[in-house]
């Protein structure tokens, strides 16, 4: 049974690396497979097969629901129901909302189920629960896609989300009357996270007392998050599966103990069923305060697999528990796997268990708790490297000291404290103490991460590479006594040592991130590294530097920029480089408007630069020049190796475009151009087309983008001029591997690199 459970479930994973969606007549092949249950060696196979049609049969139902093309971008009536906390930041709040009643402009009903809104300058305050007729503008679920960037396209997908836009300005959006009875415990959330943030002076306290009491971790900002990705506590920080077995745990004690006071109750129901009676209600109560997150899905079912045994009068064995959760989450969600934190909460338990057995004199006492910690840092290793290139090197330290802390004085003092929330008074100086120690708590934290070696970052490595690596931790957490046991820490050498993939001496690698509706450009040889433009960036929280260019240059192995040059002071180009500043070393910064930028120099035409037999040039703009829009004060820049020529124009308009053919005329002609202005009717004037004459021609624009760019008539004047066009919004990021007397071309688009069965066309 235990086989064919894990064959389930590796079906219904392998599924989703599939590229394409199957149809649902593959799901027949089972039904002839039927009469083989009768061969022992064939039923892991068949249940592999039930595992992946499983997975099918959600995938095709939730891809059937979603927006249809045709509807996009238009003004639609919504009544639905706010099923999520609300998070705002500034004046933007996003939250997802159940529906109820859809109808687009011409009154036709369309048949979603959940969206993902955006709501800027909301006049009221957003609740769970509340029911409300909105005016909104819909898209497809459509993420940026980026070498090791956060795929958020798979993400609206595992959260069955079947369009994404944002509530426009109309005078009949309002609350409605309704509330449903079944988003209570939502509302509940929301006021005990509300009177925390009123009895708690301290905002990263208050912030840190609310993701352990109610799973609410919208308070936790940018570097808070960072402190504790430094130091590996993030699974302390909301309400996990070990928070929830540590209150099964007290309460099955409480209830034992005081189950044993009363003679006659004993003789009715064993204490120790009657204390697993109420450790599962106490359990089930404190995953719903924290909105049953995948983490408290599978302790409930861990602990139902448990207790449940013990009610029914049988022993289950730990592992047997583990196995059969594993097995219901993806039954109820395949889904589930798409997610790292599915991967990192049953391989904790899956090594914790592993760690507590198999010896014939088990360790006691702290010896005991280093060995856990050993198990879960080795066997937690290689999931946090594939799934984001970097590991804590104190977190073994660490939560030697915050696991205790947390789950045994921590967060019973917070449950202890949620009672307390309905005399006032008596919360304030209750939660005024917990805002003191959790404080503390916080500030011993960002010590830890302040180490210089608290975090490992590796760059993208082959997969033999990774294969060595997970056999290497599988051999260190076999026995003390097996032969060659040790020989596993060798087997991470190569992974650990292997350098990062470089271009050749005079090669260029050109790297166009797809940042949405910005730029962002990488541009690598061999031992030096330029960036031209920093992506967006928000107020609302938001900025390229952290989705898309960061993790693309460590996955790169880059820990310094030579050179960044902005091409413009808009937030669209650059917005990302406080960021970017924050957390990578940058030499220098060069700008069309530095007056705009902190610490840049001016850009200015006429300076030259050559690294590892690549020549960069700067072609505008020149110190006199003056113009009517500042666009066209954008920083110009050709870059040429061998046969090939790069034009980078930033925001040009006509006005600096016929500057351009008058100061440099012939020299223009560039084979790969990154379109000027993202496309804009204002930019690519013919003749500037004709001079530059190039063989490529891309686009950086974001997806359906209110501006309309790129404009039709500009995207046909370019490919009348021959040139090949690609746009970063239908492509993902853009690569060329350019070589000296290289003759084909064929770019590297990474949505088709990583096209998934659920990415959109």
């Amino acid at each position: 049974m235990n086989v064919m459970l894990i064959f389930f479930v590796i079906g219904a994973t392998l599924f989703h690396a599939l590229k394409a969606l199957p149809g649902l007549w593959w799901l027949a092949l089972l039904l002839p497979m039927m009469p083989l249950w009768r061969h022992a060696w064939l039923r892991p196979w068949m249940a592999l097969f039930a595992g992946a049609g499983w997975s099918l049969l959600f995938a095709t139902y939730m891809l059937q629901q979603q927006l249809p093309v045709d509807r996009e971008r238009q003004d639609m009536i919504l009544d639905g129901v706010i099923e999520s906390l609300p998070v705002r930041q500034g004046g933007l709040t996003r939250f997802q909302i159940r529906v109820d009643r859809l109808l687009d402009s011409d009154g036709g009903a369309l048949d979603l189920s959940r969206l993902q809104l955006s709501w800027f300058g909301a006049g009221q305050t957003l609740r769970v629960g509340d029911a409300w007729r909105l005016k909104v503008r819909l898209k497809r679920p459509r993420g940026m896609q980026n070498p090791q960037g956060h795929d958020y396209e798979r993400w609206l997908f595992g959260q069955g989300v079947q369009a994404k836009g944002y509530v426009r300005k109309w005078s009949g959006n309002r609350r409605l009357n309704a509330q449903p009875a079944s988003a209570w415990m939502g509302r509940v959330r929301q006021s005990i996270a509300a009177q925390i943030d009123r009895h708690t002076a301290q905002p990263v306290a208050a912030a840190l007392l609310k993701a352990l009491a109610v799973g609410d971790k919208r308070g936790i900002g940018r570097a808070e998050w960072r402190v504790f990705t430094l130091t590996g506590t993030n699974h302390l920080i909301a309400i996990s599966g070990l928070h929830v077995g540590i209150v099964a745990g007290w309460l099955l004690w409480v209830g034992q103990w005081a189950w044993r006071r009363s003679e006659r109750l004993t003789l009715r129901l064993p204490a120790l069923k009657a204390g697993s009676v109420l450790a599962l209600l106490g359990a089930l109560t404190y995953a719903a305060l924290a909105g049953f997150s995948l983490p408290t899905q599978r302790a409930l079912l861990m602990l139902l697999a448990t207790l449940g045994s013990i009610l029914l009068g049988r022993r289950l064995a730990l592992g047997r528990g583990l196995l059969l959760a594993l097995f219901l989450v993806v039954l109820f969600d395949p889904f589930a796997p798409l997610s790292a934190g599915f991967w990192l909460s049953f391989g904790a338990v899956a090594v914790i268990l592993w760690s507590v057995g198999g010896r014939v004199a088990p360790w006691r006492g702290w010896r005991q708790g280093v060995r856990v910690q050993w198990f879960v840092t080795v066997g937690l290793l290689p999931i946090l490297l594939l799934f984001f290139g970097q590991a804590s090197l104190v977190a073994p330290v660490v939560n030697l000291i915050m696991v205790p802390w947390f789950t045994l004085v921590l967060v019973p003092l917070v449950l202890v404290g949620l009672p307390i929330l309905l005399i006032p008074t008596l919360a304030s100086g209750w939660f005024g103490l917990l805002g003191l120690i959790a404080g503390y708590s916080y500030e011993l934290l960002a010590w830890f991460s302040s180490l210089p070696f608290a975090l490992m970052v590796l760059p993208e490595a082959a997969t033999w590479l990774w294969a060595s690596a997970i056999a290497g931790c599988l051999l260190l957490l076999m026995p003390g006594g097996m032969p060659g046991r040790l020989l596993g820490a060798w087997l991470f050498v190569p992974v650990l040592l292997t350098p990062p993939q470089r271009p050749d001496e005079g090669e260029l690698w050109l790297t166009l991130l797809d940042v949405g509706q910005g730029l962002a450009c990488v541009i690598e040889t061999r031992h030096r590294l330029l960036l031209y433009d920093t992506g967006p960036g928000h107020a609302s929280g938001y900025s390229a530097a952290e989705t898309a260019i960061l993790p693309y240059l460590r996955a790169q192995g880059h820990k310094v920029v030579d050179r960044v040059v902005l091409s413009n002071g808009d937030l669209d180009h650059a917005g990302g480089l406080s960021r970017l500043r924050e957390q990578i070393t940058i030499k220098e910064v060069l700008a069309g408007e530095p007056e705009r930028t902190q610490r840049a120099r001016p850009c200015r035409a006429g300076e030259r630069w050559s690294w590892d037999g690549v020549t960069f040039q700067l072609l505008h703009p020149s110190a006199e020049d003056r113009f009517k829009h500042a666009n066209d004060r954008s920083c110009v820049m050709r870059i040429v190796t061998g046969d090939w020529t790069i034009l980078l124009p930033g925001d040009i308009e006509k006005e600096a475009e016929k500057l351009l053919l008058e100061r440099h005329g012939g020299d223009l002609k560039s084979r790969i151009l990154v379109a000027p202005h993202h496309g804009s009717a204002t930019s690519s004037s013919a003749p500037f087309v004709a001079a530059v004459d190039p063989e490529w021609t891309l686009f950086s624009s974001g997806y359906k983008n209110s501006y309309g760019f790129p404009k039709h008539e500009v995207v046909q004047r370019w490919r009348a001029q021959g040139a090949e066009t690609l746009n970063t919004a239908k492509t993902g990021a853009i690569q060329f591997r350019l070589k000296p007397g290289q003759v084909e071309l064929e770019p590297r688009l990474y949505r088709e690199l990583n096209r998934r069965y659920w990415s959109d066309r």
